[in-house]
């Protein structure tokens, strides 16, 4: 897929396309069928630090965190972003392996973000750990057998 028509069919401007970044860790926070405030807080606090909600950042990401992906979405969603961390044209903006692996942490960071009940049971519900698999493979990683090891 181009990148100018899959920006322009999640509606992001040209001029903040890093907000892509923040995908994987809005489906991680829909894993479960729902948003929680603490994963919301989560997701909107990286984007501010990295300047994502400016340019209609915020607007964009706000639909994202109300309306839930389809899985068709997210497949599609996924082989884009690859295309882009995997790519040789990276600028200084650009998305590279470090980006993905560090994409891999903040989806990990979201899923925890909801907690456990008074510590007695898992951060991560089992769609939550699904979907964390989901996204290592869908960009990847060089060592996706390593993360896939540390997700299960």
């Amino acid at each position: 897929m181009r990148l100018e028509a899959w920006l322009a069919e999640l509606k992001i401007p040209r001029d903040n396309y890093r907000l892509v970044m923040l995908l994987p860790m809005v489906y991680v926070a829909w894993a479960d069928r729902r948003i929680h405030a603490q994963e919301r807080r989560l997701i909107m606090q990286v984007a501010e630090q990295r300047g994502l909600l400016e340019n209609g950042g915020r607007a964009t990401l706000e639909r994202w965190l109300s309306v839930a992906p389809t899985e068709s979405q997210l497949r599609t969603d996924l082989a884009a972003l690859n295309e882009l961390c995997s790519s040789h044209a990276h600028g200084p903006d650009g998305f590279d392996a470090d980006c993905a692996q560090m994409l891999i942490a903040y989806c990990q960071d979201v899923a925890d973000a909801a907690g456990s009940i008074l510590g007695l049971t898992s951060a991560r519900s089992e769609a939550e750990q699904s979907a964390l698999k989901t996204i290592a493979a869908a960009l990847e990683m060089h060592r996706a057998k390593n993360w896939r090891a540390q997700l299960s």
